[in-house]
């Protein structure tokens, strides 16, 4: 028959399992994940700092200039079937794998051919068009990671007898849809492209909305 000592003691090992932990002084207890075994929603908002969180959106040998016509934007050349990656963590807007361009209406809405556009956090919006295909799985309401592959560098929509390119643009999100004369590009791409080449996060977002607060989403009669 045990000992009056030895079934205290085990009493008191019970006793001790069974209390919540309490952590180390100082050192947070991370939360438990949720019954279904994944994060709750927004645990995963923030990237961790090491991440990097833009990435230059062509891969490979490009080139590139400060100007574009009529409006801002940027023309990354590079060779036809190029990768081209999302710049950013945030979830797709609009994506065409069908090139509706036709040269005879050359409507602006469908000069880009097939596109995607992605919004990040803060209001931003990266636009990317001309491309040759576009990857399986990227389509309006998807989640992408910042390098994730969105399509190939093409020559779609009126780009058709130019060297293969991505037109690049940076917009806010406004509509979301529907609203080329934004989507298409309204701040210069140029050193924030210049930026993430050299693997440095320069965000574009504080120039996005002082456009914004000038010019609203408000309809364009500029038609480059």
């Amino acid at each position: 028959m045990p000992s009056t000592r030895l079934v205290a003691a085990a009493a008191a090992a019970v006793v001790l399992t069974a209390a919540p932990a309490q952590g180390i002084p100082g050192v947070p207890i991370p939360p438990a994940p949720s019954a279904g075994g994944s994060p709750e929603p927004g645990a995963t908002d923030q990237d961790p700092p090491t991440m990097l969180r833009l990435a230059f959106p062509v891969r490979g040998d490009t080139s590139y200039g400060s100007a574009h016509h009529d409006y801002p934007a940027t023309d990354v050349f590079a060779d036809c079937g190029t990768r081209v990656v999302s710049p950013i963590t945030g979830r797709v807007l609009e994506a065409s794998r069908i090139d509706r361009w036709d040269p005879a209406t050359d409507k602006p809405k469908h000069r880009g051919g097939k596109f995607v556009a992605v919004a990040g956090r803060g209001g931003v919006r990266y636009y990317g068009s001309h491309l040759r295909s576009l990857a399986g799985g990227v389509r309006a309401g998807e989640q992408v990671r910042a390098g994730q592959k969105l399509g190939r560098v093409g020559r779609s929509g009126n780009a058709a007898s130019t060297s293969c390119h991505l037109h690049f643009g940076i917009s806010p999100t406004c509509r979301g849809h529907d609203d080329w004369w934004v989507r298409r590009g309204v701040v210069r791409p140029y050193r924030f492209l210049k930026a993430w080449e050299r693997g440095d996060d320069l965000n574009p977002r504080r120039a996005v909305l002082r456009w914004k607060r000038h010019h609203g989403c408000r309809y364009s009669d500029v038609f480059g």
